[in-house]
């Protein structure tokens, strides 16, 4: 989850690119972010360094991806991940759906959310 420099939300979206200087920040891995709260633009990486071996989502970064069968992977890219038998992936929020070789981020487990309670 990304969160804004200026106001510390983590209500931020991707931006679009403007301009040269855009692009090549994007060659470096910082890529455009846009805060909704402040209104504030800032360049960031989408996933950290050491997140970086987990498969993610290329354009919101997001490691809450769902299997789906490999039928469904659209594009030339396609046809060779099914070929090769890689896991097909899809990122909820933004509906992407890919190929990764990365291994998937294993989630923290849930608290019970029920507590015990001593009696004194």
């Amino acid at each position: 989850m990304m969160h804004c420099p200026s106001c510390d939300s983590s209500s931020c979206r991707r931006s679009r690119r403007h301009g040269l200087a855009d692009y090549v920040y994007g060659a470096a891995g910082l890529i455009p972010w846009r805060c909704s709260e402040c209104g504030v633009r800032f360049r960031a990486r989408s996933v950290p360094f050491n997140q970086w071996k987990y498969a993610h989502c290329a354009i919101c970064g997001n490691f809450d991806l769902k299997r789906i069968a490999p039928e469904y992977v659209p594009g030339p890219m396609g046809f060779l991940g099914r070929v090769l038998g890689l896991p097909s992936l899809r990122c909820e929020p933004c509906r992407h759906k890919f190929f990764s070789i990365r291994p998937i981020r294993q989630s923290a487990p849930a608290e019970s959310g029920q507590s015990e309670k001593r009696v004194a």
